[in-house]
């Protein structure tokens, strides 16, 4: 039976019930065919509750997104008081009486308390071909479409606010402290976990509305990342039109998110400078310069646009630097006296049409916007050599103003920039970190930053809870890490998390493939766990017949039993 059929022969029965109920009347189709034959048949009763009425339609309750429950008030048989709703909501299929006789069903949603409720959609008993003893016919998909949509919507909605609540508590840490570290096992979705928290915080929903925000920046830390990449530094500029090369400073990623946040501004001006520059230096190897407004530009040194009257008698030589740019942009003047700001206004129109600029948006103060920095494998670079002297910057105490800093190259600031006075950490700012426990650069991450942050252990458990693993997996992870910890030198920073039971969707593991997360996933890990120990072989034999692997591996052991051996083809 289709769900079509079967939520058609709920309504007939519904149908039924309450004309049987109104009428006592023991004839018609509806009554020979539901009423008649049940044994102890109950009037009325709350479905919902799991009182007997419910047992009535049984075979018609279930469907894909939840089950449906007849509810019979028997006060008043025509009231809205008699309904069938998805279970656990206030999405109801009330009747619609003329005299005694049912001649219509609407949909209803938001239905308490009854002064909230409205209607969604109706259709009369001839439309939707009850009783017709013809297959559900387009009316009543249609009707049975738009009350599905409700419960697939109030379900979204449900599993948000569950989301919510297993995330708040991180959420109101980080407001409170201002740093946090996510540490645990590999696997445990920490990752996914600080991503999470920072669309909650912003407000947003995907992962695509988390990069466009204007208030999310990801950066992975390793062995080479320093300081000009973090907060600042000389780089070198692409050669002019003469081939000179030079050097300027530039903001590192995690200054320049900071600006953002003190701005207040969601823009892509630093994308769209970037094409516009990209562009010049296009047509500038084409021997072309680029006309924007009435002048045509090259570059100078210092990645800033240049017009130049060279031919001319005056020989004049003019630039237009990122910030003068920038200000024009927000409507200020861009540079202090005013001079040339149709001009710089013009290269504004120009990155609009040809550079992909958005308008700007300011960001009033009492909007509060958070922003969310995340750093992945934090403890995988050399924490003083990025940071520098933002360790003051960074503590919770010291953010905004109180804690602005001369960073390295502040005498080669420029006047007009927003950190001229010295570097500061606004407050809406807000440090997510991740790291693996068993990682060996985990025990020489820098005790003075230790205790900027505050650290938060993410358990394989926990971890299986925030992805919403089915029970199946869940037995399967606490067993196998139960056996984990208890071979010596191994403990829970050695736990297999939840995220080596997900696929490439972000969806569990189906059962049939139980076997392939062992073979290709589980069993190299736990070989590096065990690599050295005496009776690794038997070992790693152990921890697959706890995990309960059902196929037989073809490699054998030197005795000729059988284990998980470095001869296996999927190691190769």
């Amino acid at each position: 039976m289709t769900e079509y059929e079967k939520f058609k022969t709920l309504l007939e029965y519904f149908v039924a019930h309450l004309e049987f109920c109104v009428t006592d009347q023991k004839v018609g189709d509806g009554y020979n065919r539901y009423i008649r034959d049940i044994k102890n048949f109950n009037r009325s009763g709350q479905g919902h509750k799991g009182q007997n009425i419910q047992n009535q339609i049984k075979e018609w309750e279930s469907y894909t997104n939840g089950d449906i429950c007849i509810n019979i008030n028997p006060t008043v048989y025509k009231g809205r008081g008699c309904y069938l709703n998805w279970e656990d909501t206030a999405i109801n299929v009330n009747a619609l009486w003329d005299n005694d006789t049912i001649v219509g069903l609407k949909i209803v949603k938001d239905s308490y308390p009854i002064s909230n409720a409205k209607d969604v959609v109706s259709y009369s008993i001839q439309d939707l071909g009850l009783l017709d003893n013809n297959p559900p016919n387009e009316n009543l998909k249609v009707f049975f479409d738009r009350f599905n949509e409700l419960i697939i919507q109030w379900n979204e909605k449900q599993k948000s606010i569950q989301e919510m609540k297993q995330i708040q508590p991180y959420i109101d840490l980080l407001k409170s402290t201002k740093n946090i570290i996510l540490t645990g096992a590999p696997g445990t979705g920490k990752t996914f976990l600080a991503k999470e928290i920072a669309k909650q915080m912003i407000g947003v929903k995907t992962d695509e509305e988390l990069e466009e925000s204007g208030q999310f920046n990801f950066v992975q830390f390793h062995p080479s990342y320093d300081y000009t990449d973090f907060v600042e530094g000389l780089r070198p500029t692409q050669p002019d039109e003469n081939g000179n090369i030079g050097f300027e400073l530039k903001d590192g990623v995690f200054k320049e998110f900071c600006k953002k946040a003190l701005e207040g501004r969601i823009d892509n001006f630093e994308n769209s400078w970037n094409n516009l520059l990209n562009l010049v230096r296009d047509n500038l190897a084409k021997k072309q310069l680029t006309k924007i407004g009435s002048w045509e530009y090259s570059l100078s040194t210092k990645d800033s646009l240049k017009y130049s009257s060279i031919d001319t008698p005056s020989g004049y030589t003019f630039t237009i630097t990122k910030q003068n740019v920038y200000n024009a942009y927000q409507d200020k003047k861009a540079r202090p006296s005013g001079a040339f700001q149709k001009e710089m206004e013009e290269v504004v129109k120009f990155m609009k049409k040809n550079c992909g600029l958005k308008n700007y948006q300011q960001v009033k103060a009492s909007q509060n916007k958070n922003y969310i920095f995340v750093i992945d494998e934090i403890n995988r670079g050399e924490i003083s050599k990025i940071f520098g002297e933002l360790f003051f910057s960074i503590d919770p105490g010291y953010r905004g103003e109180k804690g602005r800093v001369q960073t390295q190259y502040a005498n080669l600031i420029d006047k007009e920039d927003a950190f001229k006075d010295g570097f500061y950490v606004p407050e809406n700012v807000h440090i997510i970190g991740t790291m693996n426990d068993i990682d060996r650069s985990v025990e020489s991450f820098d005790f003075a930053m230790r205790r900027r942050f505050t650290w938060i252990e993410i358990t394989a458990e926990q971890s299986a809870e925030n992805m919403n693993l089915p029970e199946e997996i869940k037995v399967k992870m606490r067993s196998l890490n139960k056996k984990i910890s208890s071979i010596e030198g191994l403990n829970s920073s050695y736990h297999i998390g939840g995220a080596y039971f997900l696929d490439s969707e972000g969806n569990a593991i189906s059962e049939d493939k139980m076997d392939d997360v062992w073979k290709l996933r589980l069993r190299p890990l736990l070989k590096e766990y065990l690599r050295g120990m005496p009776d690794s072989e038997n070992l790693l034999n152990d921890l697959k017949g706890v995990y309960g692997v059902k196929e037989n591996d073809k490699t054998t052991s030197k005795s000729g039993e059988q284990n998980d051996n470095d001869n296996d083809e999927t190691e190769q």
